[in-house]
């Protein structure tokens, strides 16, 4: 299963679960752009999660990593780790990108 966790839990998931960091500098990362742009504010939410699904779904290294993962949660726990406690965060976006792969 997909699931999701921040990087201060990392030493507290199960230690049988696979952990895959994706912060920059991650393939499944945003670009430096479009975190500034929404660190700084000039882009709300919801451009920045269409402005990323761009990113992710037109890099084919991004596209075989998200198909990857997906095979691997029919198997183990695979949790997407990265520094937001909470959401708003892109990897509530990648888990969504995971499960609309056919």
């Amino acid at each position: 299963m997909i699931k999701e966790s921040y990087i201060s839990m990392l030493n507290k998931l199960p230690n049988d679960a696979i952990k895959v960091r994706v912060a920059r500098p991650s393939v499944l990362s945003a670009s430096k752009e479009l975190l500034y742009d929404y660190k700084e504010g000039r882009i709300n939410w919801q451009e920045f999660e269409n402005r990323f699904r761009k990113e992710i779904l037109s890099n084919p290294k991004a596209i075989a990593e998200l198909k990857r993962l997906k095979e691997l949660s029919q198997e183990k726990d695979v949790y997407l780790i990265c520094y937001e406690k909470n959401y708003p965060c892109h990897r509530f976006i990648l888990i969504d990108l995971i499960k609309e792969l056919k």
